[in-house]
């Protein structure tokens, strides 16, 4: 059985320290520390969905799975490659990719082909294979019709599909998506979720850094931040059952968790415990009183 992807172990980052220049393995500020002793293991194909109020920490851990920051205490290891090792960042970055919340932040070309080859070019990837590489990945993402066209022209969905696709070129092991559709309308929030799942179904492991419930909901597993520390664990469904703890914490359930609730409380036999659009219609419908 294939080993863990990525592995945290007990790692802690400050900020503060980190601009004072503190060495590795230092002693971060312990009023200023963004990540408490986080330990968790994202295993190959698996949906990680990592939840959690403003200031939980999410975008900085988030950083740390990639190498792009440095735990200042506990280790980061990818494929067992510790990102506090120079040497072995290139290979790090190139097995786990990162798609951030505003994607003109990751394009540098003025036509969409040329965007999504441009990481792939720049390892040395041969022309042939090049060429494959940003084929599939814009098929991947329904952007290939599209290759021609400058990206400043394209709809904010559109803009964040062409750039998961350019780190899709780079053949990652795991995309993290650090609030990648939280600037998107419902339309373009669909746009990426149909990557994801297209993703998922190839084996692509995804960490998903989210404030949407309903994005948590259908994830393999969930992890709740809480001022740097994991306060929650575990499916959605064990997650999302803790509803004191997660209104304490300052989250509130997906919204059909929320309606079945709801409904729960004024017909005792209809189920509470529901996490998805399919699995209230199927309750509704089974409850339904529909003449013939």
């Amino acid at each position: 059985m294939p080993g863990p992807l990525i592995v945290c172990d007990g790692v802690e980052f400050s900020y503060a320290a980190s601009a004072a220049g503190a060495p590795q393995g230092g002693e971060p500020g312990s009023d200023a520390r963004v990540l408490r002793g986080v330990s968790l293991e994202v295993t190959p194909g698996e949906h990680l969905a990592i939840i959690g109020p403003n200031g939980s920490g999410k975008s900085t851990l988030a950083r740390h799975l990639n190498g792009l920051l440095r735990p200042q205490r506990g280790t980061v290891r990818v494929r067992g490659m510790d990102t506090a090792d120079p040497g072995s960042l290139r290979a790090i970055r190139q097995t786990v990719g990162m798609v951030f919340q505003h994607p003109e932040s990751q394009m540098v070309a003025t036509i969409v082909e040329e965007d999504v080859a441009f990481g792939p070019e720049n390892l040395g990837v041969p022309h042939a294979e090049l060429r494959r590489r940003v084929r599939r990945a814009l098929e991947t993402v329904g952007m290939w019709e599209a290759r021609d066209r400058p990206p400043h022209l394209l709809s904010a969905g559109q803009k964040q599909r062409v750039a998961i696709a350019g780190v899709l070129a780079m053949q990652p092991e795991c995309l993290v998506l650090d609030e990648a559709t939280s600037m998107l309308d419902p339309r373009g929030r669909g746009e990426v979720a149909e990557v994801v799942a297209a993703l998922r179904r190839g084996g692509t492991a995804i960490v998903t850094i989210t404030h949407l419930m309903s994005e948590a909901a259908v994830a393999d597993r969930v992890i709740v931040l809480d001022r740097g520390t994991i306060r929650l664990a575990g499916t959605p469904r064990r997650v999302f059952a803790q509803v004191d703890e997660l209104h304490r914490i300052g989250l509130d359930l997906p919204p059909v968790a929320a309606l079945a609730g709801r409904l729960h409380r004024r017909v005792p036999t209809f189920p509470a415990g529901l996490l998805t659009v399919d699995e209230m219609v199927q309750a509704v419908a089974a409850r339904a009183s529909i003449p013939r």
